[in-house]
């Protein structure tokens, strides 16, 4: 009889492989190492040649990451606010109230920037109808460009609060 190296079964000497994992008779144990050869039963301590094999215990799962600061009661937090919420409610208004007004004004003074807009996109005799688009398109992207310090007041708000909560 030999005694399987991977996991430790008794087997015949007549098998080449072990009856329980299918590993060959020279199988290095867990796969590292050279081949070592299998030890007949005979020279085998008794504790190997033992057949029953005991249920291994499962990890526990890690213990809860520990905060770096104490909890604080709820009545605190509720004081304190969200953090960050002025400046995001500041980045809000920003972000509608300067397209807004970038829109007003292209329509009140749409006869003085027309013309310029106009110049930059076609030859002087500009179709009305595309010199429309044009002023329309022009004023979509500013309207876009004047939303960007709203927005990134409102994502520095959203950082502020991360970086509080210590994510």
């Amino acid at each position: 009889m030999w005694i399987c190296n991977r996991c430790q079964t008794a087997n015949k000497e007549g098998h080449t492989q072990c009856v329980q994992c299918s590993a060959p008779r020279n199988a290095r144990r867990f796969g590292a190492g050279r081949p070592v050869e299998a030890p007949s039963v005979q020279t085998a301590s008794p504790e190997r040649r033992m057949q029953h094999q005991e249920p291994v215990p499962r990890e526990a799962p890690p213990p809860p990451p520990v905060s770096r600061r104490p909890a604080e009661p709820a009545q605190q937090m509720s004081r304190r606010g969200s953090s960050g919420g002025f400046i995001r409610l500041v980045g809000m208004l920003l972000a509608v109230l300067m397209p807004l007004l970038t829109v007003l004004i292209a329509v009140m003074r749409h006869d003085v920037v027309s013309p310029v807009i106009n110049s930059l996109f076609f030859k002087p005799p500009a179709p009305d109808v595309l010199g429309y688009v044009a002023y329309a398109f022009v004023t979509f992207l500013a309207a876009l460009l004047t939303m960007a310090p709203g927005l990134a007041l409102v994502a520095l708000s959203r950082l502020m609060g991360l970086a509080r909560r210590g994510r």
